[in-house]
C-alpha cells in the first residue's frame, strides 16, 4: 500500500506542464481530452450569420454582423454550443 502513489508521483515529476496545462491552464497540449482545446472561428469560413453569438451562454462570441466573429476564450465555457449552431462549420477545437 505504502507505494501505491507511486506512479502518479512520477508522471507529476517528469510530466509536470502536462499536468499544469490540464489543471491550471484548462487545455490538453496534446489535444486528446475532449473539451479541453480551446474554440477559434475560422476567418475564412464564417459569414458573420450570428447564431453561434445567439445560442452562447456565456456571451464570448463577439461580432458584427456579416463579419466574421471572435470567440473570447477567457469567457468561453468549452459547451460547444457554437460548433452545433454554426451552418458553415467555421468553427473548430484547437
Amino acid at each position: 500500500g505504502k507505494t501505491a502513489p507511486n506512479p502518479v508521483l512520477t508522471t507529476m515529476k517528469y510530466f509536470k506542464d502536462e499536468y499544469m496545462a490540464h489543471v491550471v491552464e484548462k487545455r490538453c497540449p496534446s489535444k486528446v481530452c475532449k473539451g479541453l482545446g480551446r474554440l477559434a472561428i475560422d476567418p475564412d469560413k464564417c459569414r458573420g450569420c450570428g447564431k453561434c453569438r445567439k445560442i452562447c451562454p456565456a456571451s464570448a462570441i463577439e461580432g458584427k454582423t456579416r463579419e466574421p466573429h471572435k470567440i473570447d476564450i477567457t469567457r468561453c465555457l468549452r459547451c460547444l454550443a457554437c460548433i452545433d449552431a454554426c451552418p458553415f462549420d467555421a468553427i473548430r477545437e484547437e
